[in-house]
């Protein structure tokens, strides 16, 4: 069950980190998005995620950190929609969804059960487009960071690490930082909840690498200009 909890004042923080910025279904966009961005561009994930959670921790306006990745074609209205839910019920995780493949629809990047905290032992088994819940809203175990909005206690409350932290090594060391992230809530207690109105296409495929680039670290306020500003990691 879903609680009412009223929140009126949301002030959305859209962390998209980009090692590629070349997917221009993706990146034209931006300027419209109804939030304030902050876009660490070609930085490797690891730092890149640190980078909008030193950003976010220390502007305190802010009450959700939102993390879209760099390939899912996000659009106003899909933050208006995540917008509308924060403020009429207290999620401490929602997000949208989206495609797993590119040029398949029926995988959406979503799972329950959450996926195995070694990586051999993995199995990626997604949930299918025409068997989710009738709800607009309900719970999952795993959401891979399309569109996620956090709320400010747990974005305080955990770092963001690769999954080799889930085996006991250093947090910098693999990938998967969503996995990471969705078991650290499974283990907390700490629900995730998907809108599925909030239906993103998902450009897998699509564009190039660029982390061989000059690092930038973007910061865009809504209806503004981009920012540069200093990358110190």
């Amino acid at each position: 069950m879903i609680s009412s909890k009223t929140k009126s004042e949301i002030n959305l923080l859209l962390g998209r980190p980009s090692p590629r910025a070349n997917i221009w279904e993706v990146d034209r966009h931006n300027k419209d998005l109804p939030c304030d961005k902050i876009l660490p561009t070609y930085i490797t994930e690891y730092i890149a995620y640190g980078l909008m959670r030193d950003f976010f921790l220390e502007h305190k306006e802010y009450t959700h950190l939102v993390i879209a990745t760099d390939d899912i074609i996000v659009l106003p209205k899909h933050v208006k929609q995540l917008q509308r839910d924060l403020e009429k019920y207290d999620f401490p995780v929602l997000s949208g969804m989206m495609n797993v493949n590119q040029n398949d629809r029926q995988d959406v990047n979503l799972a329950s059960p959450i996926f195995a905290k070694e990586r051999k032992q993995r199995s990626l088994i997604w949930l299918q487009r025409d068997s989710l819940p009738k709800e607009d809203i309900f719970q999952v175990e795993f959401s891979g960071f399309p569109l996620m909005a956090i709320r400010r206690d747990l974005v305080e409350r955990w770092t963001f690490d690769a999954d080799k932290v889930l085996v006991g090594q250093q947090g910098w060391k693999g990938a998967s930082l969503d996995l990471v992230f969705c078991w650290r809530c499974k283990e907390a207690g700490i629900p995730v909840f998907v809108d599925k109105r909030i239906d993103m296409k998902h450009l897998r495929s699509e564009g190039t690498m660029n982390t061989h680039r000059q690092n930038r670290l973007i910061f865009w306020p809504k209806g503004g200009d981009r920012i540069k500003l200093e990358c110190v990691k």
